[in-house]
C-alpha cells in the first residue's frame, strides 16, 4: 500500500491575491511554530508592503501555508 510522507517539517507561506488567485509572493522554510507570527494584520501589512514597493497594493490578501508530501513506495 502507497502512502504520502512528509520529508521535513518546514512550510511554504503563500500571500495570494484574493481577486485573482495569483501568488504574489513566498517565503519559504518556515516551521510550525513561527508561522504563526505571519498571521497578525500589522506583519502581513508589513510584508505586502514590503514586496510590493512602488506598485498598486492588492486589495484582498488571502495568506496560505503550503507544505509538500511525497508518495513513498
Amino acid at each position: 500500500m502507497s502512502r504520502y510522507i512528509k520529508e521535513t517539517p518546514r512550510i511554504i507561506v503563500k500571500f495570494i491575491d484574493s481577486d485573482t488567485e495569483d501568488v504574489l509572493f513566498e517565503i519559504k522554510d518556515r516551521n510550525w511554530m513561527n508561522v504563526a507570527e505571519l498571521f497578525p494584520a500589522a506583519t502581513v501589512s508589513n510584508l505586502v508592503v514590503q514586496e510590493f514597493k512602488n506598485r498598486k497594493l492588492p486589495k484582498n490578501i488571502m495568506v496560505i501555508a503550503v507544505s509538500e508530501y511525497t508518495l513513498e513506495k
